[in-house]
């Protein structure tokens, strides 16, 4: 969803995003569900595509001036359906892998102001600055939606030099103070404004979005690559038909022979690179409304049937992994000579009740892919 809306708030019309879309190496993006996840890698080059098409310095803002409620999707819903600003917070924090897998936020409370922070695993550090800014710009967004009240942070906090012209900032942060050169990318608010309630507050479906968020959980941590790039070519071969490994060497600029014997080197195969990089795109395909048919061409199969072969296999690999993991359940009888001890008591702590509470811990969460 996040790729999506950079470019199609980047550009004018249809024929201009797929243009851009393209350029960035994602051909298919706007025609993939709102599941689909995007390596982290082709969002920022689709940033960099944005900036050279642009030629603005302030694309970040003005692409975060596109956003509408609802484009999000339930990342978006679980935001403007809780109670107060700081559940809503609280919330986006805990469930910020919706749209990316990739990002953090950092939630600290110091005195009278409560500090939202914005960072990433992994970045393009010529790249950071543009994503800190659309990424704050939407949050701040997000805010003023669900309160229904033109909320300006108390200070926003950029780690890059302050830009030549910053009208676009007050656009997007109304009479915030802007700090540049600081040590994080955040906002702050006062301690009171995480009481204020929302305008968009609404249990019913606050408790739809949380079970919807609860069957979508963060992506499994990704395993370490062993030929750096390739993953993603072998994603965006899986259009095309099956993958092949000929033709992924050549897009690496390496012989077949050199790819092959990398991959043995570092333990496994072109099939079983192929099955892994099925598996992580079926994750996102698994949510959407697409029929088996299309899902499989997607996944680079010849027909629904291997599609449903290779879920099988990948579910039953799932539930064994998870069975290795279980801790064996403990005796209900103490043995011989062993001293009595008393049950644990059950505790309840802020972190995870209450608004408030929720941000007056440091919270990180995974977000991503994008």
């Amino acid at each position: 969803m996040v790729p999506r809306l950079i470019v199609v708030s980047s550009t004018n019309g249809r024929r201009d995003a797929e243009s851009l879309a393209r350029s960035a190496g994602l051909p298919h993006l706007l025609a993939q569900t709102e599941t689909a996840r995007t390596p982290s890698a082709r969002t920022y080059q689709l940033w960099g595509s944005v900036l050279a098409r642009t030629g603005r310095p302030d694309a970040g803002l003005l692409t975060a001036a596109g956003y509408r409620p609802g484009l999000l999707d339930v990342f978006d819903y679980l935001m403007a359906s809780a109670p107060t600003v700081g559940e809503g917070l609280a919330r986006l924090g805990a469930h910020i892998h919706l749209i990316s897998s990739n990002s953090l936020l950092i939630t600290e409370e110091a005195g009278d102001e409560v500090t939202i922070s914005y960072d990433v695993r992994h970045g393009d550090e010529e790249l950071r600055w543009v994503v800190a800014e659309f990424s704050l710009a939407v949050l701040t967004a997000m805010i003023r939606h669900a309160t229904a009240d033109a909320l300006s942070p108390v200070r926003v906090e950029f780690t890059h030099r302050a830009a030549h012209r910053q009208g676009a900032y007050r656009e997007a942060f109304g009479a915030a103070r802007l700090e540049f050169g600081a040590g994080h990318d955040a906002i702050t608010l006062h301690r009171r404004d995480l009481e204020r309630p929302l305008a968009t507050a609404d249990p019913a479906l606050a408790a739809i979005m949380l079970r919807a968020a609860a069957a979508m959980p963060p992506p499994r941590a990704p395993q370490p690559v062993p030929v750096p790039g390739l993953r993603e070519v072998i994603a965006d071969q899986l259009p095309y038909g099956r993958p092949s490994l000929a033709d992924a060497a050549r897009q690496l600029a390496i012989s077949a022979r050199t790819l092959q014997r990398r991959l043995g080197d570092s333990g496994t195969t072109w099939r079983a690179e192929l099955d892994t990089v099925r598996r992580e795109q079926s994750d996102g395909l698994r949510h959407g409304s697409t029929g088996s048919a299309q899902r499989a061409a997607r996944l680079g199969f010849a027909e629904p049937r291997s599609l449903r072969r290779a879920m099988n296999r990948w579910d039953a690999d799932a539930r064994g992994a998870d069975r290795r993991s279980a801790p064996s359940a403990p005796s209900s009888a103490p043995s011989p000579g062993s001293p009595s001890v008393p049950p644990p008591t059950s505790q309840c702590t802020d972190e995870t009740t209450g608004t408030a509470g929720a941000a007056r811990s440091r919270t990180e969460q995974e977000a991503g892919t994008a």
